[in-house]
């Protein structure tokens, strides 16, 4: 087990900053952070009287004191998640489409079923390969 420093001794102190985060969360009560996800600016209450700002967004980064953070609420976070999901989706099936007209196309060549088995057969030479 590392040796581990009094509270002043850094030289010595060999827990990581997301151990540290952990033991403080699990001292005072509250869920890990793996639980929460990404928050946006919040301020955290070390329970001895020290109030920190820990920023979620380069706006309070710069300015800690600005009123508004830029911050996406959660709505805006789903809303956008749902059209990444959706513009992910409609690529997709393109690319099936595109998929699908080539492989008719290749069937429909004269060679197309040696072309087919080629292809496959490489494709399996490539994937032993790895």
């Amino acid at each position: 087990m590392p040796r581990r420093g009094q509270a002043h001794d850094h030289a010595y102190d060999t827990e990581t900053l997301q151990e540290k985060a952990d033991r403080i969360r699990r001292e005072q009560g509250l869920p890990s952070e793996a639980n929460e996800g990404p928050q946006p600016c919040h301020w955290y209450d070390d329970g001895r009287g020290g109030r920190f700002l820990i920023p979620g967004c380069m706006t309070r980064v710069t300015n800690p004191d600005v009123d508004q953070c830029s911050c996406k609420s959660i709505e805006e976070q789903f809303a956008a998640a749902r059209k990444e999901i959706a513009d992910l989706k409609r690529s997709r099936a393109g690319l099936q489409n595109w998929h699908d007209h080539i492989t008719r196309a290749v069937y429909d060549h004269a060679d197309g079923i040696q072309i087919m088995k080629r292809a496959a057969d490489l494709a399996g030479a490539t994937e032993g390969a790895r």
